[in-house]
């Protein structure tokens, strides 16, 4: 199975016609045509449904591409490095979650570059769900979450710092005096609370019921509006970045924390420069 095949099934699968992916392919549409049937050959099944002006994937095909394009992600990464005796090259792509414990990771990236400079970190931030995906698809080499999603199928390590749960809140509203509080002081006050199932049923839990949950979120800062509208209280984890005029965060008692983890695909192949930085990891 060739890598230029898999480049053109994956051009097709995204133009949805032959046609057009032979022309940003510079190649002529017999061409490009003998390439998806030698692959559905090769492979044993088909992969596309064809009409007189479309392509789309059959069941087998959606399967297919995933996997094509994990090989050609990691194909283009093996032939992007540039090894030798001396230093390591590459590059590590990090998905982060709005969590505090990205500091924590930036002071190991910190330490972990100044030792091997020909290593480029790419970090891209998003919610839990969307680093899963990005993890799935090959896009990302790793994900910074909290225990937010079923962890099963990844590889994990945990990180020391811990996630703290807090509230958010204006600083004219009367529990704003308050150096702590507890959940019970919640109960009947409007709540914005985070979108991810497994958080929004611990909370749910907490308050005793979901009847005051005014709005949901993914990415907390985006939020914060939400609660200098005065729309309600934020549930969300300690980060003093949070805390713009106007607004203020007081930590919950009994304290509630959660572990943040990097996961990673299960017998994923690796380029140097990833191993070399979780090898890094769990020296540290």
């Amino acid at each position: 199975m060739r890598i230029d095949s898999l480049e053109v099934f994956l051009t097709v699968a995204e133009e949805g016609n032959i046609t057009k992916a032979a022309g940003l392919l510079h190649l002529s549409q017999p061409t490009v045509s003998r390439i998806i049937m030698d692959l559905e050959e090769e492979v044993n099944r088909q992969l596309f449904t064809r009409t007189s002006k479309k392509v789309f994937l059959t069941k087998a095909g959606l399967q297919f591409q995933e996997t094509a394009r994990d090989i050609v992600a990691l194909y283009h990464r093996a032939i992007s490095l540039d090894v030798n005796d001396t230093e390591i090259r590459g590059d590590i792509y990090i998905g982060a979650a709005e969590v505090s414990a990205v500091s924590f990771l930036a002071e190991r990236l910190k330490v972990f570059i100044d030792l091997y400079p020909g290593i480029r970190i790419h970090l891209d931030s998003g919610n839990a769900e969307y680093i899963r995906q990005n993890l799935e698809d090959g896009i990302l080499d790793l994900g910074l979450i909290t225990r937010s999603i079923n962890t099963e199928q990844y590889e994990t390590l945990e990180l020391s710092r811990k996630e703290q749960w807090c509230v958010l809140l204006k600083e004219d509203h009367p529990l704003a005096l308050r150096e702590r509080l507890r959940m019970e002081d919640l109960v009947g006050e409007n709540l914005i609370i985070p979108e991810n199932q497994i958080f929004y049923k611990d909370l749910v839990s907490w308050v005793g019921t979901d009847e005051h949950i005014r709005a949901t979120y993914t990415l907390v800062h985006n939020a914060v509006p939400l609660v200098k509208s005065g729309m309600g209280i934020m549930l969300c984890f300690y980060d003093l970045s949070l805390a713009v005029p106007g607004l203020t965060l007081i930590p919950l008692v009994p304290v509630r924390e959660v572990t943040p983890m990097l996961i990673w695909k299960k017998k994923a192949i690796y380029t140097p420069a990833v191993q070399l930085f979780l090898d890094y990891l769990r020296q540290e």
